[in-house]
């Protein structure tokens, strides 16, 4: 089933802001199963869904719709859950299989009334992935039915499944283009290199190059104001105590660093 781009821009408003409004228009443009929104009459078994979660949020976020089957022919048939899954026992057996840093939400969407007559009177839940690109790639946590401890899943074509080598390499250039990195040493580097400029510019430095500028400057030369100066001050005692934070540095009682 191809899909529109009218379509596309029906997921991403509900994507955006979850209404019920927006889920009905998603139903009733009858988008299909795609690599980013996926469709079941009822809730898979835990592992299932956190296989799904664990696909989406690889493969750049999307959503589960929980209460509607999809037809051969690609219609969707809302037909509603008899009752709605408990949430609280259902997100900490999810989190058994799914790392920290993974962050998804399911929302509740009961019909009374609408203005497309299939949803009156049914009862549906979304389970929303999002995308955390930095943080990639996501792994299982543990094995269950359908799902290995350590695998990377992602979305292929309309299922969720385990990265082959091509479906990885993409996970990780999409890691790889954020430019983040979890080594605290590149990270320390960095906070060094910008606590190095702003020591330069304050004006508390004592450096002898700044030491010869003062004696033979002139005060007319002086163009930046005690709002600028104070500034930077400010920013470099905060890079310091961000710096000693990293380096699990404390200050001690005579204000200096342990």
């Amino acid at each position: 089933m191809a899909i529109s781009k009218d379509q596309h821009e029906a997921f991403a408003v509900f994507f955006s802001k979850p209404t019920r409004d927006a889920l009905r228009d998603v139903l009733k443009r009858s988008i299909g199963e795609t690599d980013y929104l996926e469709f079941k009459g009822c809730w898979p078994e835990i592992p299932k869904v956190a296989k799904h979660i664990l696909a989406l949020a690889n493969s750049g976020g999307g959503a589960m719709v929980v209460g509607v089957d999809q037809m051969s022919d690609g219609m969707l048939v809302p037909t509603g859950l008899d009752s709605l899954i408990d949430k609280a026992d259902l997100m900490p057996r999810l989190r058994a299989f799914i790392p920290g840093g993974l962050e998804f939400q399911v929302i509740d969407f009961p019909y009374a009334a609408s203005e497309y007559p299939e949803l009156v009177g049914k009862m549906f839940q979304v389970l929303l992935v999002e995308d955390t690109p930095k943080l990639l790639p996501f792994l299982a946590l543990k094995d269950g039915d359908g799902v290995r401890a350590n695998a990377v899943y992602v979305r292929s074509g309309t299922r969720s499944a385990e990265a082959d080598h091509r479906g990885l390499q993409s996970v990780l250039n999409r890691r790889i283009e954020t430019g983040h990195s979890n080594q605290p040493g590149l990270d320390l580097e960095k906070h060094l290199m910008q606590l190095r400029v702003l020591d330069e510019l304050r004006p508390d430095n004592d450096c002898w190059l700044n030491s010869i500028l003062e004696i033979n400057g002139d005060a007319a030369d002086d163009l930046e104001s005690s709002d600028y100066k104070n500034f930077l001050s400010s920013a470099y005692e905060s890079k310091k105590e961000l710096i000693c934070g990293l380096l699990g540095i404390a200050k001690n009682s005579e204000g200096g660093w342990d």
